[in-house]
């Protein structure tokens, strides 16, 4: 018999098993010690109380692990989900998302969101089979530090506080950020990001968020007039001399931000995989009744 509970029953050391069972035989590799769950999923807002999991025979066989940051008010966020090998095909996780949906309606939300890397083709057909529809494009880069192409520049890059660019830094998007790259994400990392900047004319021109044990940059954006100039190779440079690793990563940059999807490969970083933003309104019971009449008459 398989049970379904929130998972503010449950330890963090038992939500961090069944997620690295669940992903034993994932698309890439994963290997992400306790640490690093506990730290991922604090950045991108969980909430034990609107996340469920699956028990059978006292196991934790299955979760949705779900978010929410007030900057997205009436949307919760699938900050991961999955089902280990051996529980699959029992119609788990859409039992799963069920019980997600009727309490996040309850707690009053309106609408869910999340990522799936695009080759994960079994993922994204039993979303879309759940009523998920795709929304953005997101790209994902690596830059090598024997790779970087800097370019030269009297631009100087100077620390600054996230709490001094937060304010500043959307009039520098192209495109805004994705959910575990957001402004939350960034304070909820603390003194583990690291942030500079550069100015012209006293004005915010540029800015990086970083972090400096992973090398994952958070955000990077260049000011319209600004653009051209090495700014973002001087904002990487500092990067590079500031993180643990031999590579920087970025998570999901958004196809539409032409800016930055034309100069990172300039730079030398190569694409490593493709992700679908995907988006559903929550629906209550009677909408779902409704919604399969339609659908089977």
């Amino acid at each position: 018999m398989i049970l379904f509970q929130k998972a503010s029953a449950f330890s963090m050391e038992q939500l961090h098993r069944v997620m690295v069972s669940a992903f034993s035989d994932y698309v890439i590799q994963m290997e992400m010690p306790l640490a690093d769950f506990e730290r991922m999923i604090t950045t991108r807002g969980f909430d034990p109380e609107l996340s469920w999991v699956a028990v059978e025979d006292e196991q934790l066989v299955g979760f949705w692990f779900i978010g929410k940051q007030a900057a997205y008010p009436g949307v919760v966020y699938a900050v991961s989900t999955g089902t280990v090998p051996d529980a699959r095909g029992k119609g788990i996780a859409s039992k799963l998302f069920a019980k997600v949906e009727e309490h996040a309606l309850k707690a009053g939300y309106g609408k869910i969101q999340l990522e799936v890397i695009t080759s994960n083709t079994a993922a994204v057909k039993a979303y879309e089979k759940l009523g998920f529809a795709t929304e953005r494009h997101f790209q994902c880069f690596s830059l090598q530090k024997t790779a970087f192409s800097e370019r030269s520049t009297t631009a100087q890059p100077v620390i600054a506080s996230w709490s001094e660019l937060e304010p500043l830094a959307s009039e520098l998007w192209q495109k805004p950020p994705s959910w575990q790259n957001s402004a939350f994400a960034v304070r909820a990392l603390g003194d583990e990001a690291a942030s500079y900047k550069i100015e012209q004319n006293g004005k915010l021109a540029a800015y990086i968020t970083f972090t400096r044990k992973t090398g994952s940059v958070m955000q990077l954006a260049v000011a319209p007039e600004h653009r051209g100039n090495g700014f973002a190779s001087a904002l990487l440079a500092v990067a590079f001399a500031n993180v643990e690793k031999e590579a920087l990563t970025f998570i999901n940059v958004d196809e539409g931000d032409e800016t930055i999807m034309q100069a990172l490969p300039k730079l030398g970083a190569i694409k490593t995989l493709q992700q679908y933003e995907m988006h559903r309104p929550l629906q209550t019971v009677a909408d779902h009744v409704e919604e399969n009449a339609l659908t089977t008459s």
